[in-house]
């Protein structure tokens, strides 16, 4: 062939390194977390389903699919998020019971983040929370909650329509959505830590170089024991809640 050969097009960036640590509050109950993950598209989703509502998980682990299917949360992706709950969890009319829970609605928080071309998009909805951390110790927080906010209950979807109090609209899906821009350096060095609410309340619970520290914590446990030790520790220590504790750690490469 003549002339200069084409180029080609740069690889694309290896997968993050991705760890996912979970404990339960009760050890005679499932936890009531999810995760979903596609590690060849980046995408990844951590959700926490109200233990009061009815299949909590069930809706937690459908609003995860859905992001990794189809990263880009509205009403039409939340219908779709709730006929495959439906099809898989709709009870037998004659259980009276769990056909009034059910009808009752399911409720769920909902963390998703994926890399683009423009820098990693992070959709939250609730108090699952995505902490990065730059290779120099800088932090940021999504969504941004005070230790205050987690003591109430939050905002969250439910799994029939017209029912609690998240509007199914695209308004309300924008305002839990974030962009952040690729460092000049690169994503190497950083770390993406999700939690759900009790872990992302006893981080935001310290203060300056407290809460570095706890991060940091996160970020260096070694395998599964050593995050079922810690929540351990800091639960019976009195500042940790007693609850289904969930981490999915990144770790771009």
């Amino acid at each position: 062939m003549s002339g200069a050969a084409a180029s080609k097009p740069d690889p694309a960036p290896p997968a993050p390194r991705c760890r996912v640590f979970r404990t339960r509050k009760d050890s005679l109950c499932p936890s009531e977390d999810a995760v979903c993950l596609h590690r060849g598209l980046r995408r990844y989703a951590l959700g926490d389903g109200a233990s009061t509502s009815y299949a909590a998980r069930g809706w937690a682990r459908a609003l995860c699919r859905q992001f990794v299917l189809d990263p880009t949360p509205g009403p039409d992706w939340l219908e779709a998020a709730r006929r495959y709950f439906h099809a898989r969890n709709t009870p037998d009319p004659a259980d009276w019971s769990a056909w009034h829970a059910f009808h009752q609605g399911s409720y769920a928080t909902f963390l998703g983040f994926h890399f683009t071309g423009e820098g990693l998009v992070v959709e939250a909805i609730g108090d699952t929370v995505l902490f990065v951390m730059g290779p120099e110790g800088e932090m940021a927080m999504h969504p941004r909650l005070d230790p205050e906010d987690f003591a109430g209950a939050p905002v969250l979807p439910c799994s029939h329509a017209g029912h609690g109090a998240f509007p199914d609209t695209a308004d309300a899906f924008a305002t839990g959505r974030r962009l952040l821009p690729p460092p000049a350096e690169g994503w190497a060095g950083t770390r993406l830590l999700a939690v759900t609410d009790a872990l992302a309340a006893w981080v935001a619970a310290g203060e300056g170089a407290a809460r570095a520290e706890r991060l940091g914590r996160l970020a260096g446990l070694p395998d599964a024991a050593g995050f079922a030790a810690l929540v351990a520790e800091e639960t019976a220590a009195g500042r940790l809640a007693r609850d289904d504790c969930t981490l999915l750690a990144l770790q771009p490469q």
